[in-house]
Formats: structure tokens, sequence, C-alpha cells
């Protein structure tokens, strides 16, 4: 191995060369030295761009976090506000069901026999029943009331609140590249501390929105029920025979009297109206029309089943408007006064009967047609 490097300068003008002896280990160290100084620059440079990526990266990560905080506190404005309507429309459908009487419901049956309750009551009390002897009138309730109001000032607390900050903790460690100790390593920076703060907005809007979401749909039930009680009151209340069929005078009540043809005591199972021949008969309810014809003794014969064990019958007419299966709505025309069958003179024979036993009609009338 050379001792010396001679290191020659040769002039552009004709002088005299000048040469210099270096020694080998000299010149070696300083070619190490300089390779090694490249090597320490470029590691510099490269570390600077990095963090200079790194610095941007953080920046966009904080205006994220901002954005993402900002947005977060929108939506919890709105759960907010979302709560406060839900507790309206909950006290608005808790005055509903105390109006309609839904929470107070009796279930207990009602023997057929007079009493001195108003007649509208005593139908609704009595003959609501279908002709499997289910109350219609009224739905079994067994509920509680929808919990609204909403506390959410110690949520930090509840047991659901605190999985869902885990599951969320862990997921935004997953996203930093983090590993398991990152309880620890989240302290180290405060761009990983701002995103980790997230967690608690995430799972107090989580939280709020699960529990407003269970109370909507507990809600929704309660006013579907209402709803399905209202529409089943009134069905009752379209297919309950409250008016006098046809226009004229009472001249035979329900109940025991002396047959005019037998001559002797016998139950008279409905009413006997009196009117001129030809005078219309209307339905009293809403129903459906099972036989329209001739009957013996009854002549001409008009049957209606009005649902929930209640039918109407109507004799002696003059002329039938209506035929088997059609459908009728209270006040629509179904036959004419006559005096056809056992008759005396004209007039309409009018039976009501629930769960196929004769009951007085005057129970049912509120109105005259």
């Amino acid at each position: 191995m050379d001792k010396y490097f001679t290191l020659m300068i040769v002039p552009e003008k004709d002088k005299g060369v000048k040469s210099f002896k270096i020694p080998g280990i000299i010149f070696r160290s300083f070619a190490f030295i300089f390779v090694l100084i490249s090597i320490l620059v470029g590691i510099f440079l490269y570390d600077y761009v990095k963090i200079v990526q790194q610095i941007n990266e953080n920046k966009l990560l904080n205006l994220e976090n901002k954005q993402l905080r900002e947005q977060i506190q929108l939506f919890q404005n709105k759960i907010n506000s979302l709560a406060s309507d839900l507790e309206r429309i909950n006290t608005f459908e808790k005055k509903l069901r105390i109006i309609t009487g839904l929470d107070n419901q009796q279930k207990a049956a009602v023997p057929l026999k007079p009493t001195s309750k108003n007649k509208s009551d005593q139908m609704m009390d009595d003959y609501s029943k279908d002709s499997k002897g289910k109350d219609q009138t009224s739905i079994k309730h067994e509920h509680n009331d929808l919990n609204l109001e909403f506390n959410f000032k110690n949520i930090k607390n509840e047991p659901e609140y605190q999985k869902l900050k885990k599951l969320y903790d862990k997921k935004i460690a997953a996203n930093l590249g983090l590993t398991s100790d990152y309880k620890i390593t989240r302290q180290l920076n405060n761009v990983i501390q701002n995103s980790f703060e997230l967690s608690d907005s995430y799972s107090e809007f989580d939280f709020k929105y699960k529990k407003i979401k269970n109370e909507v749909s507990s809600l929704e039930n309660k006013v579907h029920e209402l709803d399905q009680y209202l529409l089943d009151k009134d069905s009752v209340l379209s297919s309950t025979p409250t008016i006098l069929p046809a226009v004229g005078w009472i001249t035979s009540y329900f109940g025991h009297r002396i047959s005019p043809y037998a001559g002797k005591l016998k139950m008279h199972e409905g009413l006997d109206v009196g009117a001129p021949y030809g005078t219309p008969i209307v339905a009293p309810a809403d129903g459906l029309v099972t036989y329209s014809g001739v009957k013996a003794g009854f002549g001409k014969f008009v049957q209606i089943d009005h649902g929930y064990g209640i039918e109407t019958l109507y004799a002696h007419s003059q002329k039938l408007h209506v035929k088997k299966g059609q459908k009728v709505q209270r006040g629509e025309r179904i036959a004419a006064v006559g005096s056809t069958g056992y008759s005396t003179g004209p007039h309409l024979h009018y039976e009501v009967r629930v769960n196929g036993i004769a009951v007085d009609p005057l129970y049912f009338i509120l109105e005259n047609n």
C-alpha cells in the first residue's frame, strides 16, 4: 500500500510545476470523512423531507379533526332537538289515550239486560262482542309509559357508553397504526391526543342516537296501537244500529204480549213501527245483507249482519230494494213498509239480535230516522 500520495499543481503558463506529498493515511481519512458526511447529510435531508410531510399531514389532520368536531356538535344539537320533539309527541299521545279512555277500558262482560246507563253507553258495554265473545271496543294494553325524559348529562357513566368508547378507541388506534399500548402513546402527540378525543364525541352521538331510535320504535308501536284502536272504535260505531229504520209510530214494543194470531201471551222479539204503505225502510248501520226474500210468517224479509255479533231483521215489507250479499251503509234504503206475511196492517217489524239473542232495539236507538 502506498505510504504517500503526490498532489501536482500545473499552472497555465510556463512556470514550474508544484507537487505535494500527502501521507496515505491522511488522504484515506479525508475520503472516509467525506463519504461519512455525505451519508449524514443525506439522512438529514431525508428526515427533513419526512418531517415537512408529517407537519403538513398533521395540519390537515388537525383541520379534519376540527371539522369533524363541528359536524358532530351539529349532529348533537339535532339529536337534542329531536329528543325534545319526541317528548312533545309522547305527551300528545298520552293525551289522546286519556281522551279516548284507552287506558281505562273495562274487560268484564255485562249481562244482556236493562240498566240505568245511557243508551249509547249501554250499547257500547253490552253489545260490542263478536260471535266468539271477544270485546271489539277495547284493546288489552299492558304497556309501560315511554321514558322520554332524556337526561344526557351523565351518559359517560352508562355501561353502553363505556362499551362504545372502547370500540371507538380501538378503531382510532388502528387507523393511526398504534399498538395495544396506545393508552400511553396517545399522550405523546397532540395530534394523536386530539384524534382520540373524537372518540368521546363519536360515542356520545352513537349512544344518543341508539337511545332515541329505540324510543322512536316504542312510540311508533304505541301510536300504531292507538290508531288501530280508533279504527276499531269507528268500525263499531258505524256498525251499531242507532236509528229507527222507518219514520212512523211504535205500535208494539219489545217484550211479552198477547199474540194477535194465537190469542195468547207470547214473546214479541222486536218493535212494530206503524207507517203508511211504501214508507222507506233504511239500514240503521253499516252491514252486509245476508237474506233478502220471502220468509214464512214474515212476508218480504231482509236480514243484515253488522259484524261484532249484531244482526237486524226487517219483516212484512211491501218491496225489497237490496239483494243478498250487498253491502249497505247507515241511512241507505233497503225496503218499503208493507203488510206481507202474518200482518194486520202496514207496519215494519224490526228486530235486533246480538250473538243470536233478540234484544230490545230501543237500547240502541239514539235518534229517529
